[in-house]
Parts: structure tokens; C-alpha cells; sequence
């Protein structure tokens, strides 16, 4: 009994895997880059479908919109959209490791603040944690602010979205393994080691 708990122990701690991780700055420059092309390409779009469509009309809801980022009601409204992305995406991965809150370990660094699992996961739910929160607080109000003509709501799905960079990138870098292998992430945000379910019976 006691060599089985020090097997399983091993297994958790020290898996034979295929590590994957994206660097700070390799996260910082696309999302830099994606800051731009988002609301760049969005005020004009905008503009094209809701206003009468010039280059100033674009720049101006563009240096409009940046410039109510920084007002302290937009502030509070990002501080709301980041708490209910971490808790949201907290939750899904709490659903999905069998409910139990001491599975979740809190995390933040300059990078990304949020919870994750200290047990390994299957593929398919970590990706669900990882696209679901940008999806609903991005993706979805974006698209809804567009066909109502709602800028502010618009660009508040644009923040999502950008918001949603990291995760995105991840679960991009994922995408070579299968739904049913097992990932245990690592001490920081956007590392983890993938396990393969039939690792060793090949062997």
C-alpha cells in the first residue's frame, strides 16, 4: 500500500509528459499587436455599418473609445469583466475537478491572475476553462453590441476579447493533443505538461 502512495505521488509531481508553456513576452506582444488590429478593424466596421463611414469617423470613436478606457467608470467596469472572467473560469474548472475547491490554487503574477488545477484534467474541460469565459464576457457581447449598434457595450466585448488573449494562445498551442489526455498545469500561468492516457502501454 504505502509503494502504490508513493507511485501515485510521483505520477502527480513528476509526470512523464510534453511540456508546453508561452513565454510573458511572447503573450505581451501579440496581445499588443492584437490591441491595435481588434479596435482598429472594429471602429471601422462600426463606423461602416452604423455611422456615415469616413476615416475620421473611424478614428474618432477609435481615440474616443481608448481614451474612455482610462476614465474611472471604464476602470471599475474592467475590474467587474476581469473578476467575473477569473470566477467564471474558476468555477468551470471547480465543476470539472470533481468539486472540490482544495483542487484550485490561486495564482497571479504580471501576467495573468486566476485559479488552477493542482490535479491533472482531461484536455477536453481544461479547454472549456479556457475558451468558455472569452466567449461569453467577449465574444458574445461584441457581437451582440455590433448588431445593435451599442458601442460601448461593443467595445466593452472587444476588452473581453483582448482580455481572453492568453487563454486563447493556449488553448491554440493545445490543439496538436488529444481531448482525452490529461493536463497538469504548472507553478505559473500558461505552463502545464501533458500526459498522455496511454502513456507506457506501448512501451
Amino acid at each position: 500500500m504505502m509503494e502504490k502512495k508513493e507511485v501515485n505521488k510521483e505520477t502527480f509531481n513528476r509526470p512523464d509528459g510534453v511540456e508546453v508553456k508561452l513565454t510573458a513576452k511572447s503573450i505581451n506582444i501579440k496581445g499588443f499587436l492584437f490591441f491595435f488590429i481588434l479596435f482598429l478593424t472594429g471602429s471601422y466596421l462600426f463606423v461602416y455599418v452604423w455611422d456615415e463611414y469616413s476615416s475620421f469617423n473611424a478614428g474618432l470613436l477609435l481615440g474616443t473609445t481608448i481614451k474612455g478606457i482610462i476614465s474611472p467608470k471604464s476602470l471599475i467596469c474592467t475590474l467587474l469583466l476581469v473578476t467575473f472572467y477569473t470566477l467564471l473560469q474558476a468555477g468551470v474548472l471547480y465543476w470539472f475537478s470533481g468539486k472540490d475547491k482544495k483542487v484550485l490554487h490561486w495564482h497571479s503574477d504580471w501576467t495573468s491572475v486566476g485559479f488552477i488545477p493542482t490535479r491533472p484534467i482531461p484536455l477536453k474541460f481544461y479547454r472549456v476553462s479556457l475558451l468558455l469565459p472569452g466567449i461569453l464576457l467577449g465574444i458574445m457581447p461584441a457581437i451582440h453590441g455590433f448588431c445593435t449598434g451599442e458601442a460601448n457595450i461593443f467595445f466593452l466585448g472587444l476588452l473581453g476579447i483582448l482580455g481572453g488573449t492568453g487563454d486563447f494562445l493556449f488553448w491554440y498551442s493545445l490543439r496538436a493533443f488529444d481531448d482525452e489526455d490529461l493536463l497538469l498545469a504548472g507553478k505559473k500561468a500558461f505552463q502545464a505538461t501533458i500526459i498522455k492516457r496511454n502513456y507506457g502501454k506501448n512501451d
